[in-house]
């Protein structure tokens, strides 16, 4: 395949053929050139026109489908905020369910405990009652030696001082 400058080379003028004159009209380089390659650039118009053409309907393609891309961006974009919106809202149910549902638990756990509580108080106080009934006699036995009177060193109830 010849070069660039192999092509150019050929329209580079060397000289006349032939022998040399003395005399003669000078070769217009510019003129020759020009009549040489008109029509070629003749043809060529006719491709540059096409290719313009190109250009424009491939720039207008790229100007519809950077609009048609941007609209569907944001299509897709508002598609998700609303998305994320739901789903931070069924993710915020379904804490709530969760927390009532161990508040639930913790409630019920607590009556049990409470009620427990109230039970063995219930169990333990007759007998601690009576324990209790039973030491206060038993101070009083000792303190005086007969139950229900009180001696020296021994303390009445509902009274603040003591007798020696």
């Amino acid at each position: 395949m010849p070069t660039a400058g192999d092509i150019l080379r050929r329209f580079r003028f060397h000289g006349v053929p032939g022998a040399p004159a003395t005399s003669g009209v000078p070769v217009d380089r510019a003129r020759q050139v020009a009549l040489e390659l008109a029509p070629l650039f003749a043809l060529l118009e006719d491709t540059e026109q096409h290719a313009a053409r190109i250009i424009e309907h491939a720039t207008q393609d790229a100007v519809r489908q950077r609009a048609a891309g941007s609209e569907e961006a944001q299509q897709i974009l508002a598609v998700a905020r609303s998305d994320a919106h739901a789903a931070r809202a069924q993710s915020a149910a379904i804490r709530l369910d969760a927390a009532e549902a161990e508040r639930t638990a913790l409630l019920a756990h607590a009556r049990g405990e409470a009620d427990r509580i109230l039970r063995v108080g219930n169990e333990r106080i007759p007998a601690l009652v009576e324990e209790l009934v039973g030491r206060v006699l038993a101070m009083g036995e000792h303190s005086t030696g007969l139950p229900g009177k009180s001696g020296p060193g021994s303390t009445r109830l509902g009274s603040n001082k003591e007798t020696r």
